[in-house]
């Protein structure tokens, strides 16, 4: 059984969403939670997205957001 892609994802003010999938080192914009949606929907069998919004640094940082950019 394959183990689900972790996506974290920001909700902007505008509503578009930042996102980072784990694993990658650069983040990307989408225009909608739902272009997140659909994209991830093609790209990966099983993920699971991660709310990010409204959190600090280090509630991120406990949730390994950043971890691929600390090795």
């Amino acid at each position: 059984m394959n183990e689900a892609q972790t996506i974290y994802y920001d909700l902007l003010p505008d509503y578009t969403v930042s996102v980072l999938v784990k694993g990658c080192e650069e983040w990307d914009l989408l225009k909608s939670m739902s272009h997140l949606e659909s994209w991830a929907s093609s790209e990966f069998v099983s993920y699971e997205l991660v709310s990010i919004t409204n959190t600090t640094y280090q509630e991120r940082v406990d949730l390994g957001v950043f971890d691929d950019y600390c090795k």
